[in-house]
C-alpha cells in the first residue's frame, strides 16, 4: 500500500502525523524526527496546530527505510554503499553497465581495475611492484602472530608498502593510481 492511499479525498494527498507514523513503523515523535533531519517535510494545516505530510514523500521515505533495512546484514551492520559505478541486481554484478561476468571472462583483472579506476580499457595491463616494497610488506606479514587473520596480514603488507612509498602522501590522481598499481601485486606477493 501506498501512502497517498490512507488520504483519498484529502487535499494534495496530505497525511496526518499519526496516519504517517502508522504507515512508517514509527512513533510520532520519531516523524518530528525525520523533519528536523531533512527526511520528511511538514506544513501546518491553516486554523490548526497539527501538521500534515505529502503522501508521496512518505511513501519514498518508506521505501528507502526499507531498502536500508533489507541491505542490513544480521550482526545489524549496514551493508548498502551507494556508488555511481557498480549495480547490484538479482544476483547480477554490473561495473559501468557492464556484466561483471562478462569482465572476467574477456578480460584480466588488471584490464579490468584500470578501466574501473580511469574509465579506459588498456589491454594488456599489467602491475608489478618494487621487490622492496615486497620484501617490506612480507617482513611484516611474517612477524605477525600464526593466528593472525587474511585480514590482519593484509593490513599489515599495506602498512608496510605505504611505509616504502616516498610518494604516499600525494593525493593527485595519478599518484593514486600508482599507488594502487603498485598495492596489489605487493599484497598478493606478501601473504603466504
Amino acid at each position: 500500500m501506498r501512502a497517498h492511499e490512507l488520504a483519498p479525498g484529502r487535499p494534495e494527498g496530505r497525511l496526518t502525523t499519526k496516519e504517517t507514523a502508522e504507515f512508517l513503523g514509527v512513533k510520532p515523535e520519531t516523524v518530528y524526527a525525520y523533519v528536523s533531519r531533512g527526511l520528511l517535510s511538514s506544513r501546518r494545516e491553516p486554523g490548526s496546530r497539527a501538521s500534515t505530510f505529502d503522501a508521496q514523500e512518505v511513501t519514498a521515505l518508506a521505501r528507502r527505510n526499507r531498502r536500508e533495512a533489507a541491505a542490513t546484514s544480521a550482526s545489524g551492520v549496514d551493508l548498502s554503499v551507494r556508488t555511481g559505478i557498480t549495480l547490484i541486481e538479482e544476483d547480477r554484478y554490473y561495473f559501468r553497465g557492464v556484466d561483471a561476468t562478462e569482465l572476467a571472462v574477456r578480460h584480466s583483472f588488471e584490464e579490468v581495475a584500470e578501466w574501473l579506476w580511469t574509465g579506459r580499457l588498456v589491454p594488456g595491463a599489467s602491475f608489478t611492484a618494487p621487490e622492496s616494497t615486497v620484501d617490506a610488506a612480507r617482513r611484516a606479514v611474517n612477524a605477525l602472530p600464526g593466528h593472525a587473520s587474511p585480514t590482519d596480514r593484509l593490513r599489515a603488507a599495506a602498512i608496510a608498502a605505504s611505509a616504502e612509498d616516498p610518494l604516499r602522501f600525494d593525493l593527485s590522481e595519478e599518484s593514486v593510481l600508482g599507488a594502487g598499481r603498485v598495492l596489489i601485486p605487493t599484497l598478493v606477493g606478501a601473504l603466504p
